[in-house]
Parts: C-alpha cells; structure tokens; sequence
C-alpha cells in the first residue's frame, strides 16, 4: 500500500468542515483537564525548589544536587499516575469522535465524545501495557525505543473501535499494522511541523484548530493501514472480534 499522508490530511480537511465545532470544543475541554491535573505537580515542584540554591556548571557536585533537586520537587508518581490516566481516557474519548466523522459524514456531538469516556478502563489499561512495553525498549537504547513508539502508535485506535479486542492483542495488531509504515507515521508526524509553529505563535492558541486536523488524519491513516493488513491476510477479521 501506498502510504498516502497527503490524501489522509486532504480527507481530514474535507471531513471537518462544517463540522468543527464539536472537535474544537473536546480539544479545549480536554486541555483545560490536562491542565488542572497538572497543577498540583507544578505547585509541588516550585515548593520543593530551594530558594537560595546556587548552582556552579564547573562543579559537577553542584550540578548533581540542582539535578536531583528539580527531579524530586517534579516527580511525583501518584500525580504523574493519574495524569497518565486522565490523558489516556480523552484521548479515546476524543478518537471515538473522529472515528465517527471519518465513517459518516453526519453530524457528531459532545456525547460521542462523553460515550467514548465509558471506555475509560480499557483506555487506561492500553495506555499502562504501551508504556511499560516502551519504557523497556528505551531502556535498551533511544532508536529502538523510537521505532517502537511508532509500532505502538495504533492501540488507541483499536481500542476505541473494536471493544472485545484485549489489550495485549491490541498492541499487538498495532505492531503488525504499522510494518512498513512506521517511517511513513514518523515523517507524516513531520509533515506537521510547520503547522505546529504557527499555531503556537498566538499564546498555542493555534491548536485548538490543529489537533483535530492531526486527529482526523492519522484516523485515516489507521484505517488504510488496517484495511491493508486484512486485505494482505496479515490480521484476519476473527482478530478484530
């Protein structure tokens, strides 16, 4: 198959109008989540920061205690826990939006958007098992790590549209998915680059418009590569079930 970022992104743009309304408003209210959430870890870093700590670059004993200080003020596993979790759920909420618009071009609402949070426990599971699995990769060295990212990449999407998959089996038609792809996810991710300094020029406000453009794109680049995977017998339609 002919990975075809250009048509994904053109199908995007012809998929979201006059219907972004509904895509915009989830962007912002999963933003404004994210953000609350991530509140209490920047009120407890800024607390834990020394005020008089003085830090000398020529000393790598300096260096070693500002290093430790700021990981221990920023890290706290509860918080980054539940963050993680947060994420995880309106990120499938929102793809099951964008899964929606990418079959039908009816309207869609916030309550596809609030239906797709009644998969919350399967979207927390995905996001543990893919970021344990990447964590050992990176662990081994950062290529590998990267490569694997973007063989990962599609659980969220199977896990959104085909609720009886498991999630191990999810990772694992995300993986089969992606062989020969996952340069074409990594330069279509690129491909956006431009767009993303843009958007950030006014205050980020930019992407509130961007994200569904990115979402909705690479929901038909999930399923090209799906449909090519089944039409090459690498998955079979029993898989999905």
């Amino acid at each position: 198959m002919l990975f075809d970022r250009k048509k994904y992104k053109v199908f995007a743009r012809q998929q979201l109008s006059g219907r972004w309304t509904v895509p915009v408003i989830i962007t912002i209210i999963s933003g404004l989540i994210l953000i609350v959430f991530s509140i209490p870890q920047a009120v407890e870093m800024v607390r834990s920061f020394p005020e008089n700590l003085t830090v000398d670059f020529s000393d790598p004993h300096s260096v070693s205690i500002f290093i430790n200080t700021v990981t221990e003020g920023s890290s706290s596993t509860l918080l980054s826990y539940i963050q993680l979790a947060v994420e995880a759920i309106l990120y499938v909420a929102g793809i099951n939006v964008y899964l929606k618009m990418s079959r039908s071009p009816e309207p869609v609402s916030l309550s596809d958007f609030f239906e797709g949070m009644n998969n919350w426990f399967r979207a927390i599971l995905a996001a543990i098992w893919k970021y344990i699995w990447l964590l050992l990769w990176f662990m081994l060295f950062i290529i590998p790590g990267i490569i694997k990212f973007f063989a990962y990449s599609q659980i969220f999407f199977i896990v959104a549209e085909y609720k009886k998959v498991s999630i191990p089996r999810a990772l694992n038609i995300s993986k089969i998915i992606t062989q020969g792809h996952k340069m074409d996810l990594f330069v279509m991710c690129l491909s956006f680059l431009g767009w993303a300094i843009l958007a950030s020029i006014p205050a980020g406000l930019g992407f509130i418009w961007l994200r569904p453009y990115m979402h909705m794109s690479f929901v038909n680049a999930y399923h090209a590569m799906l449909k090519e995977a089944l039409e090459l017998g690498k998955i079979k339609p029993e898989d999905l079930q």
